[in-house]
Parts: C-alpha cells; structure tokens; sequence
C-alpha cells in the first residue's frame, strides 16, 4: 500500500523547490540594486534539473510504486507548480510593495548600459524600440512580467520534469537497487 500520493510527494518537493525558484527570480529581481545578482541566475538555473532530479528520485526511493514513468512526469509537474506558486508569492509581494516600477526600471538600465557601450551604434534601431516602448508605456506591468515568467516556468518545468521521469525510469533498475540496499 502506497505511504502517500504523489500529490502529497509533489507538495511537500514543492517547499524546497519554491525556495530555489525564489532564489532565481530573486537574482533577477535585485539586479537592479546587486549588480552580480544576475550573475549568480546562471549557475542556480543550470543546477535546477540537478535539484529536480534529486527531487523525483527521492519520491521513486520512498515510493517505489511511483517508479513509473508517468508517476514521476505528474509529480514533477506538480512540483515545479507548487514552487512556482511559492515563488510567485514572495516575487509579487517584492514587485508589489517594495519595487513597483520595477520593468520600467530594468529596461531604463538596460538602455543607458546599451548607450554606453562602445558597440551602441550597432544596436540603435534596438534602442530607438526600447525608447518608443516606454515613451508608450506599453512595457508590461510587474505582475505582467511575473506571470510570464510563471507560465514560462511551469512549462520548462514540465518538459525538464519528462526527461528527468524517462532517465530515472530508464536507469530503475539502479533505483531498485538502491532501494533494496
């Protein structure tokens, strides 16, 4: 008899992987104020199939039953968007109450560092659209931004979470060892 659902498994994955998430969107998020934030986006988005991966081997060695190929796909899928909850949560509150204006800010930023550098003539017809969006304020809102980037989110997360479920499925026969061990 099964312990929990994946349900549950894919809740409680969920908690670390909100943390993670809000620590990437925080990267982006306090650019504007921690120049080497963006820096550290990199290496946190590399290691997130890593931290994914972990996750659902981990539920396959608690459940062994969920050693199934869809099993591990769904709770994936399900992890990533209680994370992405999580993570929307604390990056809307930030973009809500602390830095309101923050896309106008990020793409002013971007402008100036693009009009400084020595390569500024090649990107003028960039520039003169980036100018135009915000003369026009039709940049999208925070929010906007935010769930954009949450439905980005929640898809990459399903498709990572596709082939992290097909290799542990694929190599299960190593996870029943380690199980049995």
């Amino acid at each position: 008899m099964q312990k929990k659902s994946i349900y549950t498994y894919a809740a409680e994955a969920g908690l670390p992987t909100g943390i993670y998430l809000t620590l990437m969107s925080a990267c982006v998020l306090l650019s504007l104020q921690i120049p080497i934030t963006p820096m550290l986006f990199v290496p946190l988005a590399l290691g997130f199939p890593v931290f994914i991966w972990f996750l659902l081997k981990n539920i396959a060695k608690a459940e062994p039953t969920y050693l199934k190929f869809s099993s591990l796909w769904l709770g994936g899928i399900y992890t990533v968007i209680f994370g992405t909850l999580i993570c929307m949560l604390f990056s809307s509150l930030y973009v809500v109450f602390i830095e309101p204006g923050f896309v106008q800010k990020y793409v002013a930023n971007a402008l100036s560092a693009i009009e400084t550098s020595p390569y500024a003539s090649e990107y003028e017809t960039t520039m003169i659209l980036m100018r135009e969006a915000m003369d026009a304020h039709i940049l999208p809102t925070g929010m906007e931004f935010l769930m954009t980037m949450a439905w980005f989110t929640c898809f990459a997360g399903s498709l990572l979470s596709l082939f992290i479920a097909l290799i542990i499925t694929k190599n299960g026969k190593k996870v029943s060892e380690e199980i049995s061990a």
